[in-house]
């Protein structure tokens, strides 16, 4: 197996992880929120580029607030079955962020002078 798609299959992980935890615990938001929280601050701390992926979280966070919000509230072409704030969970805006993050991890390990992989 390449180095390259040996990483991919590592930073795909918490993807998959956030899919699952989205399945089985979806009624619980604080739960969730919790969670997600820890993923993504320990995902941030783990991680080779801290500073940069604490600005990509939190843009992440207030674009999914953004979309999500234009979702529920303003175009109404989606609901959600437990939400908290403008018919949204909280967990699924922190999602965003986390979402961010791992797309830019896995987009770096695609590119060819990706700092993750070891050279």
């Amino acid at each position: 197996m390449t180095e390259k798609i040996k990483q991919l299959i590592i930073h795909s992980a918490p993807l998959a992880f956030g899919i699952i935890l989205s399945y089985l615990f979806w009624k619980w938001n604080i739960l969730l929120l919790i969670v997600y929280v820890i993923a993504a601050l320990l995902l941030i701390l783990i991680g080779k580029d801290r500073q940069v992926e604490l600005w990509i979280l939190i843009f992440g966070i207030i674009a999914g607030f953004a979309v999500e919000t234009i979702g529920t509230q303003l175009s109404g072409y989606q609901s959600f079955t437990n939400p908290d704030i403008f018919g949204i969970p909280y967990w699924l805006i922190v999602v965003w962020g986390y979402g961010f993050v791992l797309m830019k991890r896995i987009s770096l390990i695609m590119a060819t002078e990706s700092p993750w992989l070891r050279q």
